[in-house]
């Protein structure tokens, strides 16, 4: 998701910083991601520019690799679905599978299907409606901030808010890896079942994976301004009635509801409907095959990648098979004067 002037501007100061002519300042430079998930966040009016086009893309990036294991959905039916929209292809057969989802019935044992939304407003006004509704007393956690006078900032890092309002009943998600053999990792989802009678008074939350565990302050240290670590001691929750489909990225899901009617961007499907682990566990509302499409630029880039990557493999064959055949004449060689040697006369 990093634009392509924000990296070139990278590439610029980390050779102004370290005084070195090299890409990036000779920095070793290790870049993840999928451009087919949802592109950068540009102002208004501006032209997307992925990292790929930055200027000096080319001259820092020497090596692409292309990762194709699949490790969050099992079903091969769902996988080939995904394999699908994420290139923007939306056949009669994936638009029958994913309408069929709005029957789908994915709440247990209290705890909702997630809705994915396209709009943060959305978000935020599902969310404080459905607390709203709930009947008992409103329990809030207030975050303990390292510098208060920088709150903006690290709410801009921190996946959890200053300030966290629960209710018993409340469908929460974990914003944090707490226990991973126990499924208690970022993402998971469950509800609130009750609060402690201490003085904190830390909610107690049943989650999806079976577990049931009192939840306790956690902490996030960011860098700040000049280099100045940051930090917030917070509840590692946050309501999940609704969320955004931005802030769903990198999440696994067991029980999501997506609305696409408002979709706006490339990918932005894609990114919704990939973050259910199976079929099963998705019900899209309002699905429209017009809603399915993949960024051309982005396209064009892959298909370049498979390209250069395809030659590559045709070049180190062609490398193994001569070296092969040398080998082979050199053997044949060996054995013809190892005959001449040995032939009795």
């Amino acid at each position: 998701m990093v634009d392509g002037k924000f990296f070139d501007k990278l590439e610029a100061v980390a050779r102004a910083v370290r005084k070195r002519d090299e890409p990036f300042g000779g920095i070793q430079l290790i870049i993840c991601g999928d451009f087919l998930q949802l592109p950068p966040v540009c102002k208004l009016n501006e032209e997307t520019k992925f990292c790929f086009q930055a200027k000096s893309w080319r001259k820092c990036i020497h090596i692409n690799m292309e990762l194709t294991e699949v490790r969050r959905q099992t079903d091969k039916t769902f996988v080939s679905l995904l394999s699908a929209v994420r290139l923007g292809r939306c056949t009669e057969e994936v638009t029958r599978l994913l309408m069929q989802t709005a029957t789908n019935r994915s709440e247990r044992d209290g705890i909702l299907a997630t809705r994915l939304c396209t709009h943060k407003d959305d978000v935020e006004i599902t969310n404080e409606r459905r607390l709203q509704q709930l009947s008992g007393e409103v329990h809030t956690f207030e975050a303990l901030d390292s510098d208060p006078m920088l709150v903006k900032l690290i709410d801009a890092q921190c996946p959890v808010g200053g300030r966290v309002e629960l209710k018993l009943g409340a469908q929460v998600m974990l914003a944090k890896n707490l226990d991973v053999s126990q499924g208690l990792v970022n993402g998971a989802r469950g509800v609130v079942v009750g609060f402690e009678s201490e003085e904190k008074g830390l909610p107690k939350v049943r989650f999806l994976c079976g577990v049931t565990q009192v939840i306790k302050m956690e902490k996030w240290v960011f860098k700040g301004p000049s280099g100045v670590h940051l930090s917030r001691q917070q509840l590692p929750l946050k309501l999940a009635w609704a969320i955004s489909i931005h802030k769903s990225q990198g999440m696994s899901l067991d029980c999501v509801e997506i609305s696409l009617s408002r979709v706006f961007e490339s990918g932005q499907a894609y990114v919704a409907l990939s973050r259910a682990r199976s079929l099963a566990g998705l019900r899209v509302l309002d699905f429209d095959p017009k809603v399915v499409r993949a960024d051309p630029s982005v396209l064009q880039f892959y298909r370049q990648l498979r390209r250069h990557q395809l030659l590559t493999q045709v070049k180190k064959n062609a490398v193994v098979a001569k070296t092969a055949l040398c080998n082979q004449g050199l053997k044949g060689k060996r054995e013809m004067r190892l005959r001449m040697l040995f032939w009795p006369l």
